[in-house]
């Protein structure tokens, strides 16, 4: 738009200048050596109106000529950066697809129009991935950390390069590779927050406590929210309480239970933590103190984890003694689930088969009992010797909705683990029901 406006005035300029010469009267008489030109004032203006013009267009041509292999070469880069873009979209379409020899087409006219660029060869390591080729993944990793000026794109491209490097060592299980590679990301990116993770998660996995206390703590510096680092120091306190009951050592044994009331302490969430510290203080002798954490934590959140704990605590007792016993643990929570299942376990250990049915009888006529519920009165109806009955609960067992447990990368765990063994994520295993099909995984 300033650039009409502009050409406009010059119009406007040049005519109104036009018109004041033609009008203006007078001649003008010009001395040559052995020559003299008279010509009219408005010839002369006119004149050297037209010369300037000229010399304007001249200078402009020039310079549009001087700039035009510029500006071809802009032409050429936009087209190309249209045609690599495209060409990238169509290769997420088809890795999005699971179509690896689409994707390697599209990457290569990607790499092909944007060379200097990233993202082709991300890519193309993604497209390899999907076709099995950990080679040429590999050699597209490393081809992203070619260069020496580091700006920030670069620091950016390297980054990507290196977590993908990480990921692959990890995935063949060497650990050494996929340290060195965390290592590395961290020199131009000191709060790369995968890397910080991974570093300590290799921690974890070898027990160099220290290490994984040093590296949450630059995983919190990096700006991760204060809750969020709580529940990771109580999955780092509860490993270790767990690595320590290998050690044949009282005091080991000692620094577990103190581990595993620290990680309690720190995520009540963190279930399996007050059950282990609970199981240790029962072995040590400390039953009242055991007593007392599972009765608190149950309080807040009624639990198949906790009720398991409570059993093993008192598996020495006799079974009257249980009956009672269960009821001063449960308190307010009589109505729920959890303690309902519990009771029934502890009247049917004792062979009170009516007594059991009676506390799951809530949840049975609620129409959809559970698999546990399912398998539960099966038991009863067997040891009432009602074979068909038991028969019949058996078959609403298999049919059941699968219940909540211990999940960790789509897999069924029998325990709970700090470091997910399927998708090899510290925290990654969770308490939760399953969704798509379940793989039971035994640990």
């Amino acid at each position: 738009m300033m650039r009409f406006l502009l050409a406009l005035a010059l119009v406007l300029l040049f005519t109104s200048l036009v018109a004041f010469i033609a009008n203006m009267p007078g001649s003008v008489s010009i001395a040559l050596p052995g020559h003299m030109i008279d010509m009219q004032l408005t010839v002369l203006l006119g004149a050297v109106l037209a010369l300037v013009l000229g010399a304007l267009v001249v200078v402009s041509t020039s310079h549009w000529l001087w700039n035009l292999p510029n500006h071809l070469r802009r032409a050429r880069l936009e087209k190309n950066r249209q045609e690599g873009d495209a060409a990238l979209a169509g290769g997420l379409m088809a890795l999005a697809r699971g179509d690896a020899a689409a994707a390697d087409e599209a990457t290569s006219l990607a790499r092909k129009k944007m060379p200097q660029q990233a993202l082709p060869l991300l890519m193309a390591a993604q497209a390899a991935l999907l076709d099995g080729r950990r080679d040429d993944a590999a050699a597209n990793y490393h081809a992203m950390l070619e260069g020496t000026t580091l700006t920030n794109d670069r620091r950016q491209q390297i980054s990507l390069g290196l977590e993908g490097l990480y990921y692959l060592a990890r995935a063949e299980q060497d650990a050494e590779a996929a340290g060195t590679y965390a290592l590395q990301v961290l020199e131009v990116d000191s709060k790369a927050l995968w890397a910080l993770d991974g570093l300590m998660t290799l921690a974890v996995q070898i027990g160099d406590w220290p290490a994984a206390e040093k590296w949450l703590r630059r995983w919190g510096r990096a700006g991760r929210p204060r809750g969020e680092i709580k529940q990771r120091r109580a999955i780092l306190a509860l490993a270790e309480a767990q690595s320590l009951l290998a050690e044949d050592d009282p005091a080991a044994q000692l620094r577990a239970v103190k581990k595993a009331e620290q990680a309690a302490m720190l995520d009540v969430k963190l279930l399996p933590a007050t059950a282990l510290a609970a199981r240790l203080l029962t072995r040590g002798g400390h039953l009242r103190k055991a007593r007392k954490i599972l009765k608190q934590a149950w309080q807040k959140n009624p639990h198949a984890v906790l009720a398991d704990a409570w059993l093993d605590c008192h598996r020495d007792q006799p079974a009257a003694g249980r009956m009672r016993a269960v009821g001063r643990f449960i308190g307010k929570q009589r109505g729920h689930k959890e303690a309902a299942i519990l009771r029934a376990r502890i009247a049917l250990a004792a062979r009170r088969f009516r007594q059991a049915a009676n506390f799951l009888a809530p949840f049975v006529d609620e129409g959809t009992p559970s698999r546990r519920i399912c398998s539960l009165m099966a038991d009863i109806e067997e040891g009432l010797e009602r074979d068909i009955e038991a028969h019949g609960w058996r078959e609403k067992a298999r049919r059941a909705a699968v219940e909540a447990g211990w999940m960790g990368g789509g897999m069924r765990l029998d325990e709970w683990q700090a470091i997910c063994p399927v998708t090899g994520r510290l925290g990654g295993v969770a308490w939760q029901a399953p969704t798509g099909e379940l793989k039971e995984l035994s640990v």
